[in-house]
C-alpha cells in the first residue's frame, strides 16, 4: 500500500469518526454547514496537513462519490463564507447590544466544555460512559442556554 492511499485511508476515517461523533451531529443540525461542507471543511484540512495537492483533497470526502473539483472548491467556498458570516454575527449582536453580553466569554467557556469532551472521549478507550453522558448533558445544557431567545435583550 502506497503512501499516499494510507495518508487518504487515515484521513477519511477520521473525517468519518468526525461527522459520526455524537455532539459534532447535535451541533451540525443546529449550524450554518451542511454536513457536505462540514465534510469538505474536514477534508481540506486534514489533506492540507499531509500536504495533498489542492486537485486530490476532494477525494477525503466521505459521503458518496467524490465531488469534482469544481463543486469540492464551491462547496468548500461555500463553507468558509458560512463560518465567517457566524463568527460577524455573533460579534454584531454583541457589539450593536441585542445579545445580553457583548463578551464572546460564554463561547469561549462552551468551547473549553466541548474540547474537555473530546480529551474524555479519547481518554476513555474502556466503558466510561456515565462521565461521556454526564459532559454531553453540560454541552446540551450550555448550547441551549447560548442559544435562547431569552438571551437577546429587548431593546425598547
Amino acid at each position: 500500500m502506497s503512501e499516499d492511499s494510507t495518508l487518504l485511508r487515515h484521513g477519511r476515517e477520521s473525517i468519518r469518526s468526525l461527522t459520526r461523533d455524537p455532539v459534532t451531529k447535535m451541533l451540525l443540525g443546529s449550524s450554518q454547514l451542511t454536513v457536505a461542507q462540514l465534510e469538505t471543511l474536514l477534508a481540506n484540512s486534514v489533506s492540507g496537513e499531509s500536504h495533498v495537492k489542492k486537485t486530490g483533497r476532494r477525494f477525503y470526502r466521505v459521503s458518496g462519490r467524490s465531488p469534482s473539483r469544481g463543486a469540492f472548491n464551491r462547496t468548500l467556498i461555500q463553507a468558509q463564507n458560512n463560518v465567517i458570516r457566524s463568527i460577524y454575527t455573533i460579534l454584531l449582536l454583541g457589539y450593536v447590544g441585542l445579545y445580553d453580553s457583548p463578551s464572546l466569554q460564554p463561547f469561549v467557556e462552551l468551547s473549553d466544555t466541548i474540547q474537555s469532551y473530546v480529551q474524555q472521549t479519547r481518554e476513555a478507550r474502556t466503558d466510561n460512559g456515565a462521565a461521556i453522558s454526564e459532559l454531553k448533558i453540560r454541552l446540551l445544557d450550555g448550547v441551549s442556554s447560548l442559544a435562547k431567545r431569552q438571551s437577546f435583550k429587548d431593546q425598547q
